[in-house]
């Protein structure tokens, strides 16, 4: 596969979702990850943003120019901690997900104040088999839809953007470290890609973006290998249901 087309496809990889106010305001901007396991649909992202007890969060699945944004509100996110059996320490993990139908299938497409500027294209959904450790020999890259503008009361305009070039560093924890191409653009160019996965050249996803450290020139992401037992767990409870 091509560069560009390598790139082309990381764009469809990174589900955006949107917190949306009573009002239907939209009021926050994070991304997320789809994947196919044992049967079910999951979304996952960062419980940063996803915040435990949030109920204001929404898919972004497609745009309609007759009757605007059509999203889907998942109706229950699940949330991780972790015990050190040694000292009975409690840690919040920087992840969440939610089951949401299999035949939910959001399309990306770029949109800008004067309307669709592109054809649409199905957004990627990973399988199991897709999740990976990071290897020093490959690279990374992840994207997201960041610089959010409101026009009005319930448009929000964000540019989608794709970061390549990424290596591996090293793992501490939860955490996988990769260092930036480029010198870190600081956290504002950023914002909105965090839960957005980060993936390889094979089409693998390893992890998903939580933060990043300005003077270290890294982008941190949370590993999905280390809790895929939590999906194996979800689904196996609700077998015996």
């Amino acid at each position: 596969m091509s560069k560009k087309k390598w790139l082309d496809w990381v764009l469809l990889t990174s589900i955006p979702i949107r917190r949306y106010a009573p009002n239907g305001s939209p009021i926050g901007i994070a991304s997320a990850c789809l994947l196919n396991y044992q049967d079910r649909r999951f979304v996952l992202t960062v419980s940063h943003a996803v915040k435990l007890g949030s109920n204001d969060w929404a898919i972004e699945l497609d745009f309609h120019p007759e009757k605007g944004t059509e999203i889907y509100r998942p109706s229950t996110f699940l949330y991780l901690n972790e015990m050190k059996r040694t000292t009975g320490e409690i840690t919040e993990i920087d992840y969440c997900y939610a089951e949401i139908p299999t035949d939910l299938n959001p399309v990306w497409q770029h949109l800008t104040p004067r309307g669709p500027q592109s054809d649409k294209k199905s957004r990627h959904i990973f399988s199991g088999k897709d999740i990976a450790e990071p290897q020093d020999s490959e690279i990374y890259a992840f994207s997201g839809q960041v610089y959010p503008e409101r026009h009005g009361t319930h448009t929000l305009v964000t540019q989608p953007t794709v970061y390549p070039g990424l290596r591996y560093t090293t793992s501490e924890g939860p955490f996988h470290e990769f260092k930036l191409p480029v010198p870190h653009p600081g956290h504002d160019s950023f914002k909105g890609c965090s839960g957005a996965p980060i993936v390889d050249t094979n089409h693998r996803v390893v992890a998903l973006v939580v933060n990043g450290d300005i003077s270290k020139n890294t982008i941190y992401g949370i590993s999905l290998a280390r809790y895929k037992f939590t999906l194996d767990f979800y689904c196996r409870e609700l077998r015996k249901a």
